[in-house]
């Protein structure tokens, strides 16, 4: 039986649409069944990738006040000026208060219900790649790092949930355009997720996850993070999380802060990163003479 990989896509700051993972959703596709067989291109059958989208939680709010700004003089509403509001207002939507979590909880609700959706079409316990730009890996970071509190101290409270829905065969992680390091001067201790997976070494001893942080120099929102507490320095000496630095964004954006949008269609991001979904897919499906 063949077994798929689950793949979650979700987006970050900016005015996205639904339609924000097209462009990567197709070349991740394309650029996976180039590395099968001529006569195997059924790449479907191999890998299931969905979007979360969740801007539109905050869409309405953002528009008002961007509205309510255009009538303000001498405020330059340029592209740049655009770009810091989504990110602002979207960071501090989202950061959860002692009694507020409103926000917070009605995003993390849209990562489980695509979660489930993945486990359904991809098997219970398929072995997990979640894909997070900006804001949407600190979101990521939060989901996967609650999940593990409750597996830890109250696993009762996920028994009707799959491995493939509560992290637990999370193998690749590739956080884009990341702020994480920003994020986590709200901690003393800032405590990286479970990564990989608690179940993945058992389920797939073949497969070799990854933790791949992908940052732009002249991206000013995004920093490398292996050194940003102890236990993320403790994953990147295991050889399980990395920094890579690219060079993203076209002419115009390459070598300025709004570089922070060119992750998503990025050779450079996407070609290793389907790399590694193909060998992960290898992994999961080991001839049978090696099982």
């Amino acid at each position: 039986m063949n077994q798929k990989i689950a793949v979650a896509l979700i987006h970050g700051v900016g005015n996205q649409g639904p339609e924000f993972a097209d462009t990567m959703t197709s070349e991740l596709y394309e650029a996976f069944a180039a590395l099968l067989p001529t006569d195997d291109k059924s790449v479907h059958d191999k890998i299931t990738i969905r979007p979360v989208y969740w801007a539109d939680i905050l869409a309405r709010k953002e528009r008002i006040l961007w509205n309510i700004l255009k009538h303000e003089n001498g405020l330059a509403l340029n592209t740049l000026r655009n770009f810091m509001m989504n990110f602002v207002g979207d960071a501090t939507a989202y950061q959860p208060g002692r009694s507020r979590r409103e926000v917070y909880e009605r995003i993390h609700t849209r990562i489980a219900g695509v979660l489930h959706e993945l486990a359904e079409e991809a098997g219970p316990e398929a072995p997990l790649c979640v894909i997070g730009h900006s804001l949407g890996t600190v979101i990521t970071h939060n989901f996967f790092f609650d999940l593990g509190e409750i597996l830890n101290e109250t696993p009762e409270q996920l028994s009707n949930l799959t491995p493939c829905e509560t992290g637990q065969t999370l193998a690749l992680f590739y956080t884009m355009g990341s702020p994480l390091a920003l994020w986590s001067m709200r901690y003393d201790n800032y405590i990286p997720i479970p990564f990989p997976g608690a179940l993945l070494a058992e389920r797939y001893p073949q497969l070799k996850p990854e933790w791949i942080n992908y940052y732009d120099k002249d991206d000013v929102l995004a920093y490398p993070i292996r050194a940003i507490s102890r236990g993320h320095f403790q994953l990147a000496k295991a050889g399980l999380l990395k920094d890579v630095q690219v060079n993203v964004g076209n002419l115009w954006r390459s070598w300025n802060p709004l570089s922070h949008m060119g992750y998503w269609q990025d050779k450079d991001v996407i070609k290793p990163i389907t790399r590694s979904l193909f060998e992960a897919w290898q992994a999961a499906n080991p001839p049978t003479e090696n099982l």
